[in-house]
């Protein structure tokens, strides 16, 4: 691994002083960069760990990451890259499913890349990016990869999980190493081969190489994509990552500006069995609607023993991780379970948006645990200036069955509230 790296970073850095010695003009660009992000928690009721004591739970979670990110352009090439620290603390009880316990506190290099790529003056897309570091990699809409973002805390296995906790914010994202080369051989096409390395126990340092393909036109699009399991530190075989591979097809389609559908569907090979995902989607903006009212249903289904390895969500809330109590604390967490999301969403203002997920998971096999469920999260997002965020919001939560009837809820399946409050300043 260690030989590895030092080749693929002695290829990628002789390639770019190539490229410098023969360009006539270099334009640089260095800017800071700093993402802050502070979480109010409540819920009240606890999941998961028979031997916590106390039914409710309130917390607070801190993550900043900060460090600088510059490139150089030259002869239509450009190179880039980042240095960036995290720093995250964990305050108060700990999080509803005591992976945390109040008392996380790190710092340490989060992210750093290294990269190149062209910069194309009349072609209208860019033919190459390869890039290499500790990177956050998502692959498509991260239904497999979304980067590595498991961030538990002192409170799971004794402490020899801990990642520096801020559980829900997950600021730590990146991969250890990984290696990137992304390439168009013509507009519609892209495709990416990815070596992607995690040092994190909770992934029990998975070692991945992933293909990816996505053929795109106007109104449709489809790709397709491998992963494989490179090697696992899973002596225990707690998992059947051991040369696990996934075989995956996507697509999307426009109907028309006002309606898309899209889905994906994936085989999965592991050491013991073979097992399968899918989902199917559509969203609708409702046309000539004063405040851009939207609404979205999705269908997703996980076999029992299915892996969802890597997956998370991309772009704010209702994501792959589903439902903010089911999805980060009571479970179903993407396997042995189908899901039924309905969301809703509208933008009275160009900076304040208001939203709704309705949602029905339904455990597929009850025989070891069940973890049917409600629930329904109403949400905001206010932008008071460019740089500010601030996304209230509160979550109802029905577990069919409690701890003792093999639920995940503890001492009861009586109705859970939960509250959070998230601030968030960019740079």
């Amino acid at each position: 691994m260690k030989l590895f790296k030092q080749t693929a970073l002695a290829l990628l850095c002789s390639f770019f002083w190539s490229d410098i010695q023969a360009a006539t003009e270099v334009d640089y660009h260095i800017q800071p960069y700093l993402d802050v992000s502070y979480g109010i928690f409540h819920s009240q009721k606890s999941y998961a760990n028979p031997e916590v004591q106390q039914s409710s739970t309130t917390w607070q979670e801190l993550a900043a990451s900060y460090g600088l990110k510059a490139n150089a352009s030259f002869n239509q090439h450009a190179v880039y890259g980042s240095v960036i620290a995290t720093s995250t603390a964990t305050f108060g009880d700990g999080d509803a499913s005591h992976v945390s316990n109040g008392h996380e506190r790190r710092n340490n290099i989060g992210e750093w890349s290294l990269g190149l790529k062209d910069t194309p003056a009349e072609q209208a897309y860019e033919h190459y990016n390869v890039s290499l570091g500790r990177q956050n990699i998502v692959v498509g809409d991260g239904f497999m990869v979304a980067g590595d973002a498991v961030n538990l805390g002192r409170a799971a296995a004794d402490g020899s999980l801990d990642r520096g906790g801020a559980y829900y914010l997950a600021p730590r994202k990146a991969f250890d190493f990984s290696a990137v080369v992304q390439y168009r051989p013509v507009e519609n096409l892209t495709t990416g081969l990815y070596y992607l390395k995690s040092n994190n126990k909770a992934q029990y340092d998975a070692e991945l190489f992933v293909a990816d393909a996505l053929y795109q036109q106007d109104k449709f699009a489809v790709g397709g994509s491998y992963l494989g399991v490179i090697d696992v530190d899973d002596p225990l075989q707690q998992t059947r990552r051991a040369h696990l591979k996934n075989y995956a097809l996507r697509g999307q389609y426009q109907f028309n500006p006002d309606f898309q559908l899209k889905g994906e569907v994936v085989y999965q090979d592991n050491a013991q069995s073979n097992e399968n995902a899918a989902y199917l989607a559509f969203n609708y903006q409702v046309p000539h609607s004063p405040h851009s009212a939207e609404w979205g249903y999705r269908f997703s289904l996980y076999s029992e023993h299915y892996d969802p390895m890597f997956y998370g969500n991309t772009v704010g809330l209702g994501g792959w991780i589903q439902g903010e109590v089911a999805g980060n604390y009571a479970g179903p967490n993407n396997k042995n379970t189908q899901v039924h999301q309905l969301s809703f969403s509208i933008k009275p203002k160009e900076n304040l948006m208001f939203g709704a997920f309705a949602y029905r998971f339904e455990t597929l096999k009850k025989s070891v645990q069940d973890l049917s469920s409600y629930e329904l999260d109403f949400y905001s997002v206010w932008s008071p200036t460019k740089h500010i965020q601030v996304v209230p919001l509160i979550g109802f939560y029905k577990a069919d069955k409690g701890m003792e009837q093999g639920g995940s809820q503890l001492f009861d399946h009586k109705l859970n509230s939960y509250t959070q409050l998230l601030l968030q300043y960019t740079y």
